[in-house]
């Protein structure tokens, strides 16, 4: 991230990457919450792009039948308690 010129676009790609966000899909290392929710990012946080909210996944082999899991779901089922706590931080 720090190597982009507008780092804002890993907190706004949730259309490209089939309605998820990058804090979704890293909610598995607690090391990359760590480091995207860190406060040197705060600029480029925006309200119009949420960092938490559940994501439509579909199920296996039932292509009409979806769950919805966020970003502390994925933490939470990889045992990532860092992470949760990161997140929690970020929120409140």
């Amino acid at each position: 991230m720090k190597g982009q010129s507008n780092p804002s676009v890993f907190y706004k790609s949730f259309l490209e990457l089939d309605g998820t966000n990058i804090v979704s899909i890293l909610a598995f290392d607690s090391r990359s919450m760590q480091y995207i929710l860190d406060d040197k990012f705060c600029d480029y946080f925006d309200q119009e792009y949420p960092l938490f909210y559940k994501n439509k996944i579909q199920k296996t082999n039932k292509k009409d039948r979806y769950f919805y899991r966020s970003a502390i779901d994925n933490a939470l089922r990889n045992n990532q308690v860092s992470a949760i706590a990161i997140m929690i931080n970020y929120i409140v």
